[in-house]
């Protein structure tokens, strides 16, 4: 009597094992799912502001190294008709800077991540920007090269310019 009940009670046990992981794994199955659709949103609202040509990028992380940065005063911001560069780790000096675009060109790879490149002309900078949006989410990986001096490497989310928290100076060169 006492061994049937074991046996009963080692089945129960198995089988509430398994029905919690088959819960488990479907959990995370969803979860995973709802992670991939929300990247997916996130890549279709920075590649709508990139088509607008209104949205800020503010940098997480420069350089080769990409050593992490968070202040809201450095920025890449394109407004319409100009590209503004705010900030040393972006424009190099520590103005704002306004750049006119005077050629603009995007294209799509095989895995559908999307490559605007411009060149840009100011007062104090002359150089081409290429930016880099990857499939499946908002992060962006840019590349700054001056007609003089380096190239400047930075990644950071595209954001539309109406939801941004940038600061831009007054004096705009």
């Amino acid at each position: 009597m006492v061994t049937k009940r074991l046996t009963i009670m080692k089945r129960l046990l198995l089988s509430l094992f398994i029905i919690t992981f088959f819960i488990n794994a479907g959990s995370a199955q969803n979860k995973k799912a709802e992670k991939d659709s929300l990247a997916q949103v996130k890549f279709e609202k920075s590649l709508a502001a990139i088509n607008d040509k209104d949205f800020v990028i503010i940098p997480e992380a420069y350089g080769i190294e990409l050593v992490p940065i968070s202040d809201n005063t450095v920025f890449l911001s394109y407004e319409k008709e100009y590209v503004f560069l705010q900030g040393q780790v972006v424009a190099g000096n520590a103005h704002t800077n306004r750049l006119t675009v005077s050629d603009y060109s995007q294209t799509t790879d095989k895995k559908g991540n999307i490559r605007s490149t411009m060149q840009v002309r100011g007062n104090l900078i002359n150089a081409k920007i290429e930016i880099s949006l990857r499939k499946g989410g908002g992060k962006a990986d840019v590349i700054i090269t001056p007609t003089r001096g380096d190239a400047r490497r930075f990644t950071g989310e595209v954001v539309p310019r109406s939801e941004s928290n940038y600061f831009k100076r007054t004096g705009v060169i």
